[in-house]
């Protein structure tokens, strides 16, 4: 795993922990839209997304344990 996938892995592992103890808690996809959105805004944000991607389907698969396809 590339440092920067590492990076997102753990910013979802975060977000996500930080929500489980909020009023408002979110879903693991909420979190990934969230993210996304922000590296949307980015002008360099193309090859960032590929890695949030690639974070979202390990993460997604070591919480519900099945592997998840992307849909483009």
């Amino acid at each position: 795993m590339s440092a920067s996938i590492e990076f997102y892995v753990n910013e979802f592992k975060s977000r996500i922990m930080n929500y489980m103890v909020s009023s408002v808690p979110r879903t693991l996809e909420t979190v990934y839209e969230q993210i996304k959105e922000e590296l949307i805004q980015q002008d360099d944000g193309h090859q960032e997304l590929k890695y949030l991607e690639q974070a979202y389907v390990f993460v997604h698969k070591e919480i519900v344990g099945k592997q998840l396809v992307l849909k483009d």
